[in-house]
């Protein structure tokens, strides 16, 4: 498996994980695991295909919260509506 490396590009603080620098609150940046030394950004661009595709994953995800949240919108306003006009034929009687 290969280890995973991210540095601050300003500092040069280590992590094997993603994130905040915490001494200089700067995003940590992915090292190339082709062993150069170099952001993976700027190096082969190995990892670019990794990337792109959890990309492509996160926005899936937020299409489907998306769609979930316009069709509890929908859902809510037929409601609304159906509670309404419940409400004008009483009126009108």
């Amino acid at each position: 498996m290969i280890e995973e490396k991210f540095v601050c590009p300003f500092c040069g603080f280590e992590s094997n994980g993603a994130g905040l620098c915490p001494t200089c609150d700067e995003n940590l940046e992915k090292v190339c695991y082709c062993g150069s030394g170099k952001f993976s950004a700027d190096c082969c661009g190995a990892s670019n295909e990794e990337d792109s595709s959890a990309e492509e994953m996160i926005k899936a995800e937020v299409a489907s919260e998306t769609l979930s949240e316009i069709a509890k919108e929908e859902e809510k306003k037929l409601k609304e509506e159906e509670d309404l006009a419940n409400v004008e034929e009483i009126d009108e009687e």
